[in-house]
């Protein structure tokens, strides 16, 4: 595709904004000028929209619905994703830049502000923004909002840090690395054991009630489902079709 004056670019851009008009106007004019854009009004589905395809850039509204959007940055950032991001705010006080900026956003702009700027600005972060191909784990397994660093044994939720114990971390670890496979209390009692960590399947349904109130409570998704008769499953889908302990 082309854009104006003559650039060349496939570029893909999450816009993260809940305000219909504003971003109705935005992604008209992305459109416009080639860019290939996904929408997301809340910033949960867009931490969902991040699980698989990586953006050249972001622009994230920072009054969403539901996590803050400094919530929603930071754990963009704990996932390892270096994808240039541009906070879009009403308010412009210095206190709310810097704050920004070190939650480690790329650029502030402030509304009002004119679309040939934002577009400015957007080739100015694509430009600059140096695209890793090489793949390695790192350590960071994610599902919807939820993220668990297994290398420093972490789990966030929202951008908000869960306090799990060692048991219920190498549970969540085993669950978010077979994501959408149900496990067995007996597999899962098998991995626990082999972290080194006593434990035996009678007790694995205890701690799952421990882990999924951790990680569940207060969230309209629900991550942590029983299947009846079969065993448990972290999957980020209806909650109707699972049977909840």
């Amino acid at each position: 595709m082309t854009g104006k004056k003559g650039e060349v670019f496939y570029m893909e851009i999450l816009l993260i904004e809940s305000n219909h008009l504003l971003r109705h106007s935005i992604l008209g004019r992305l459109a416009e000028d080639g860019y290939q854009v996904t929408t997301a009004l809340t910033g949960t589905k867009a931490l969902q929209l991040l699980d698989a395809p990586r953006y050249d850039t972001i622009l994230l509204d920072t009054a969403l619905p539901d996590i803050t959007a400094i919530g929603v940055l930071r754990e963009i950032r704990t996932r390892g994703i270096d994808t240039p991001v541009m906070m879009l705010s009403t308010e412009n006080r210095i206190s709310d830049r810097v704050h920004a900026l070190d939650s480690g956003a790329d650029d502030f702009l402030a509304m009002p502000f004119h679309l040939d700027e934002l577009m400015a600005r957007i080739r100015r972060m694509v430009r600059t923004y140096k695209r890793t191909s090489a793949q390695h784990d790192n350590g960071i397994r994610c599902l919807a909002d939820l993220t668990v660093d297994t290398k420093r044994q972490i789990a966030t939720r929202g951008g908000k840090r869960i306090p799990l114990s060692a048991k219920e971390f190498a549970i969540l670890e085993y669950l978010i690395d077979n994501q959408g496979t149900t496990l067995t209390r007996e597999s899962i009692e098998k991995h626990v054991s082999s972290q080194g960590i006593n434990s035996n399947d009678s007790v694995i349904s205890v701690y799952i009630h421990y882990l999924r109130r951790k990680i569940d409570d207060g969230f309209s998704l629900k991550l942590l489902h029983t299947i009846r008769n079969e065993g448990y499953v972290l999957r980020a889908d209806s909650p109707s079709k699972f049977l909840k302990l």
